[in-house]
């Protein structure tokens, strides 16, 4: 695939070895802004051609082409962009430059945004007096507005300041920029094709779409087939739950024999125990069944 990858990877680079192995892609890149996750990156790289700068995501935006053409990419004939954020506290920056890398990009290009969709992340603590839910979610509602202003939705109020409604007001307000990006004059759009959320410490949502002409937009829905797809959206406010226990290896390796052929509860009965990093066990296979197959695996070892 004539493609160039380009997203942080963090020092195991599991994503980039995936991209490669599955889609075949030789152009990859990954970021960051430690040097010493720099440094493991390029020890652990899957292939010799994967490039590992130490940049921060608001440089690789701002100079995409330019980067292309130092690491020798510059034949790529799109580019895959996954900006993987963490800090609830920067989400109007991320947006925001969300929106800045969409004006960069042409019909064909995929990108991948995730970002911190967790209610409690976006306030500190309160320390001493003990404050009521309904205060909670206004001082939470109140700094939301204040960070992501003319992206917030309108009619968005501080009663959706949960687990459940934080990822469809985050996926709105994304959604505004990429209308931003590309109004409704401009030939082109940014389509959504999957928007997820899901448990990594704390709840994140995962966003990706793909640009492309408006006069081809349907002829693609129809030949990606999203509605097969578990995770695809064709909306931004379709949002699918993915569930994420820590599993250990031989946890997944009987997960991944069984989940197939048995039902849950025999599943549960074969672990011997019903929830795993609090997450019942019962909640997860569904969903785990369309995943188990792409699931990462780090490991430890003793040599």
């Amino acid at each position: 695939m004539d493609y160039a990858y380009l997203s942080m990877g963090a020092y195991p680079l599991e994503d980039h070895k995936l991209i490669h192995r599955i889609l075949g892609i030789v152009r990859l890149i990954s970021f960051d802004t430690e040097d010493s996750i720099v440094a493991r990156a390029r020890f652990n790289k899957p292939i010799g051609n994967c490039r590992c700068l130490e940049k921060t995501s608001s440089a690789v935006v701002d100079s995409i082409d330019q980067i292309l053409e130092e690491c020798g990419f510059a034949d790529a004939k799109g580019v895959i962009v996954w900006l993987d954020y963490t800090d609830p506290k920067k989400i109007g920056e991320q947006i925001r430059e969300f929106q800045s890398l969409l004006d960069k990009l042409a019909p064909g290009d995929i990108v991948r945004v995730t970002v911190n969709a967790h209610p409690h992340e976006l306030i500190e603590k309160p320390s001493g007096s003990i404050i009521s839910v309904e205060e909670r979610r206004k001082k939470q509602f109140d700094v939301l507005r204040q960070r992501i202003r003319e992206y917030l939705p309108s009619r968005t109020v501080a009663d959706e300041m949960t687990a459940e409604e934080l990822p469809r007001v985050l996926s709105a307000s994304f959604a505004a920029a990429a209308l931003k990006a590309f109004p409704p004059t401009h030939e082109s759009t940014f389509r959504p094709l999957s928007v997820v959320r899901y448990a990594d410490g704390a709840q994140m949502l995962s966003m990706t779409g793909v640009v492309v002409r408006r006069s081809e937009e349907d002829e693609l829905i129809q030949r990606l087939d999203l509605q097969s797809w578990p995770f695809g959206s064709s909306r931004w406010d379709q949002i699918h739950k993915l569930v994420v226990p820590d599993l250990t290896i031989r946890e997944r390796l009987f997960l991944e024999r069984e989940v197939v052929a048995k039902d849950v509860a025999t599943i549960v009965a074969g672990l011997g125990f019903d929830a795993a990093s609090g997450i019942a066990i019962a909640e997860f296979i569904d969903s785990y069944k369309n995943y188990y197959r792409f699931y990462p695996t780090l490991l430890s070892a003793e040599f």
